[in-house]
């Protein structure tokens, strides 16, 4: 095997690794689907409270304020379900082995990062009298520590997952820095339209790849 052939080897290995990334780890359309969900879900809330703070929903009813817990759990289930069916149809239809050994890195990326924002977000709201200061650290909190488990998940694939995670950690600490009482304009800016556009983005991607 001459240089030239072993270079064109390793180029077709490389194409094939990201095309078989970017069908798996990044679904694209589901990124999308995920992020207006977050956008329909940010002027739901803004309806509600007339607030762009989060914090502003602890002077709203406790029905009303169960039913915002409701959406925000079925956004997020939801978001879930579309990520896994649309990964599944799209790698069945592109011939792709499934993607067990992607979505376990990306399980054990994120999960731990999950799990603290859970915590931090029950400790926040289930006090008998939460205080709106700590409430309002809730979405840049979570923005942050969804940007460290992305850009650890793309430490194992390419480098777009890796651009994903350090645009939501400087968002994150841009929100809690200077805009914390703005909650609902964070969440649409970050997990709605930074979702839309990097969906966009991998879609385009996709059919870059795609294409003989």
């Amino acid at each position: 095997m001459d240089a030239d052939e072993a270079r064109d080897r390793m180029q077709e290995i490389q194409r094939i690794m990201e095309r078989a990334t970017l069908f798996t780890l990044l679904p694209g359309t589901a990124a999308v689907a995920g992020g207006l969900l977050v956008l329909a879900g940010c002027a739901a809330s803004y309806a509600m409270f007339r607030s762009l703070d989060f914090a502003d929903m602890l002077g709203i009813s406790l029905g009303a304020q169960a039913a915002f817990c409701v959406m925000w759990f079925a956004i997020g289930v939801l978001g879930v379900l579309l990520e896994a069916v649309l990964t599944t149809r799209a790698a069945k239809r592109l011939g792709l082995v499934a993607p067990d050994r992607p979505a376990r890195l990306a399980a054990l990326s994120l999960t731990p990062s999950v799990a603290v924002a859970m915590v931090l977000t029950v400790k926040f709201l289930i006090p008998l009298e939460p205080r709106p200061e700590e409430v309002q650290y809730i979405v840049p909190v979570w923005m942050m520590l969804y940007g460290t488990g992305v850009y650890t998940a793309g430490l194992f694939s390419i480098r777009a997952p890796r651009v994903l995670g350090v645009a939501f950690i400087l968002m994150g600490i841009v929100a809690l820095l200077f805009f914390p009482g703005y909650g609902v304009v964070s969440a649409a800016l970050s997990f709605g339209l930074l979702h839309v556009v990097f969906g966009l983005y991998v879609v385009h991607k996709q059919r870059q790849i795609a294409a003989p």
